[in-house]
């Protein structure tokens, strides 16, 4: 019987290296280097399956360090959100994923939570470990994260972000025209005033965007609007609905716009005392979260992104910057769409 040494089985087992997989399957080392990036053409049906029963075998694991040292490539790419926690976060990683399956790369996924710290040790973690490439949300420091890759020499696409100085590649969508055209739509179906329900948005581009064109768009009619803070955090639905109670007037049209998908049901459990009020004299506008504003009763008006369409384009960007097919930085703002429902006139 094969020993557990023999076949690098056991806690205390020597470590298999490239060199006793090329001796037990019979190869050269640089054959199994062939293999191990995909040049099957270097070799025969029957020599790629012994490497593969042997590599199965031994449970060899190559040496990620190594090949950084080598700069060899990975496979690997580097994908750093802002946050995980939401709907919006699954469907970005799901278009960048069939594209990254497509073109044969796995992903390793980093959540900096808003932080550029975390942000910071995330990008030097996933250089230590010789990733090809990055795609970022980035929390607002584009041009040190830039500069860093570029030493590095690793090509990044940044994504739901532009850069002030419009250079590299990145892709976004169009959220101040979003909200200032659909705002300006719901002035004209006759409301007369406005809640926005907003986050801090010191620090992060598209969430300024946003504010902007809603802000932008109630000022060139000279209407009247008021912000309420809102975060992860708070205000709870208890409390929304209690501000909701004393300080919306129903004598006066009022529109709740909410331009944060992660805050949008909190809102709408809020109003849930007061529906008989919408929309004829209350109205809720809102983003994304498709799964479950047209199922409800009343359904949500939104601006709904093309969320998938931008984390695969994000992700083909990066592929052709890997392949040597990007000659000139390669820059997108993608359109949304406003889904008139029931929550609005």
């Amino acid at each position: 019987m094969e020993s557990d040494k023999a076949r690098g089985a056991g806690p205390m087992a020597k470590r298999v290296n490239i060199t006793d997989v090329a001796k037990l399957a019979g190869v050269s080392t640089a054959t199994i280097s062939y293999y191990l990036n995909g040049r099957y053409e270097k070799m025969s049906e029957a020599t790629r399956k012994r490497i593969a029963k042997t590599i199965a075998e031994t449970g060899y694991v190559p040496n990620a360090q190594a090949r950084v040292l080598g700069n060899k490539a990975t496979g690997v790419i580097a994908v750093i959100i802002c946050n995980i926690a939401n709907n919006w976060a699954g469907e970005v990683l799901r278009g960048m994923e069939s594209v990254a399956t497509e073109h044969g790369y796995q992903t390793i996924v980093c959540d900096t939570v808003f932080d550029p710290k975390s942000e910071r040790l995330c990008i030097e973690k996933m250089l230590s470990l010789g990733v090809d490439g990055f795609v970022i949300q980035p929390t607002g420091q584009v041009r040190g994260i830039r500069d860093r890759l570029s030493k590095a020499g690793k090509p990044v696409v940044f994504y739901d972000y532009s850069p002030f100085d419009m250079s590299g590649h990145w892709v976004k969508t169009n959220l101040y025209d979003a909200f200032y055209s659909s705002v300006t739509e719901c002035a004209d179906r006759g409301y007369e005033e406005f809640v926005i329900l907003a986050a801090d948005a010191s620090g992060a581009r598209t969430r300024l965007e946003r504010l902007q064109g809603i802000e932008d768009a109630l000022s060139a009619r000279n209407l009247p609007y008021g912000v309420v803070p809102i975060s992860h955090d708070g205000p709870s639905v208890e409390e929304l609905s209690h501000y909701f109670q004393y300080n919306l007037n129903p004598a006066r049209r009022t529109l709740l716009v909410c331009p944060h998908q992660w805050a949008l049901n909190r809102i709408y459990e809020a109003m849930k005392p007061f529906m008989h009020l919408v929309p004829q004299r209350i109205g809720i506008l809102g983003i994304d979260n498709a799964s479950w504003t047209t199922l409800v009763t009343p359904s949500v008006t939104t601006i709904t992104e093309p969320v998938w369409e931008e984390g695969a384009l994000a992700f083909r960007m990066l592929v052709s910057q890997l392949e040597g097919k990007a000659d000139v930085p390669a820059q997108k703002v993608m359109e949304c769409t406003t889904h008139w429902l029931g929550s609005t006139l």
